[in-house]
């Protein structure tokens, strides 16, 4: 006998599975609290909706500000030494790395966050704005790739990798994109969307030494955000047009899931792909403080007794 989504089924040997929210388990979108301060073209950190941080931004004079977020309201708490825009970063809410970004001019700036403080690091090689990262990686081992570098502002296909120290230039991607989304670790990440300056639907796919085209995106955008590694992942939001489109990679195609309830670009976005969140960006009016969470039901094992 099949298990209907929402119901029980019968116990075998004293087991049954049932599914701790209704309907088919896809996911969804929920209202969180709402930033302090408006934002948009910031970077995060954290590997659930429960515990992520936010760093940088714009409009001025935020670019500083640091907030952390606990599943129910955001915190301030203590700024970047250098604000700027247009910057990426990862880690968790409490060991975190910020790099790059536009203060301006462009910039390789590194800070590492312990839980309190943070603490400028080496710089990257080549500076850059409107790179991504390898979202999900730990403050102590990540991937920066693309963005725009300058003078003059160009596409870049730039890969560097950090190794808490450090930052090495790898493998280039095959194209050159900005302004994209990150996901997944330093050894096993995924660029994708973005601006050639066209904007694409392109992914590629890092193994550690090489970047691989694989499946595109259903539908082009640039300034998106995401969550999650390569065999489970999270991308949402973006612009042209600007949508609250989310979709999820299974580790070789991308697929079309439920939508954010209000449509930015720009916004950060941090976590796995069941606990994700989503938060400021750029709505059709203005710079927001939205804040939303994605969640996917789980089963779970309850043990009968006659």
């Amino acid at each position: 006998m099949g298990l209907a989504y929402g119901g029980s089924a019968p116990a075998v040997n004293g087991l049954t599975e049932e599914w701790t929210g209704a309907g088919a388990p896809i996911g969804a979108w929920t209202t969180g609290g709402n930033l302090n301060s408006a934002r948009r073209v910031a970077a995060g950190a954290g590997t659930t909706y429960t515990a992520a941080l936010m760093f940088g931004g714009t409009p001025a004079p935020l670019k500083a500000f640091t907030e952390s977020y606990d599943g129910t309201s955001w915190t301030e708490v203590n700024d970047l030494n250098t604000g700027r825009r247009d910057i990426a970063g990862n880690g968790s809410q409490t060991a975190a790395i910020a790099f790059g970004g536009d203060i301006p001019p462009y910039s390789g700036k590194t800070e590492t966050w312990n839980g309190t403080n943070w603490t400028a690091v080496n710089d990257f090689n080549t500076n850059r704005a409107y790179i991504a990262s390898s979202i999900s990686a730990p403050s102590t081992a990540t991937l920066c790739f693309g963005g725009y570098t300058t003078p003059p502002i160009t596409v870049s296909a730039l890969t560097e990798q950090w190794n808490g120290t450090n930052w090495t230039e790898v493998g280039d991607l095959n194209t050159a994109v900005a302004n994209h989304g990150g996901l997944g670790i330093s050894t096993s990440a995924l660029s994708y969307g973005g601006s050639l300056p066209s904007t694409t639907a392109g992914t590629e796919q890092w193994n550690g030494t090489n970047w691989t085209e694989v499946n595109n995106m259903n539908q082009s955008r640039n300034g998106l955000a995401g969550a999650g590694i390569t065999t489970a992942g999270l991308a949402f939001d973006g612009n042209d047009p600007k949508s609250g489109l989310t979709e999820e990679w299974n580790g070789a195609s991308w697929a079309e899931v439920a939508d954010l309830s209000t449509a930015t670009t720009n916004p950060i976005g941090t976590g796995s792909a069941t606990a994700a969140i989503k938060a400021g960006g750029e709505d059709a009016t203005a710079v927001t403080a939205a804040t939303e969470e994605w969640n996917v039901p789980s089963n779970t094992v309850k043990t009968l007794t006659d």
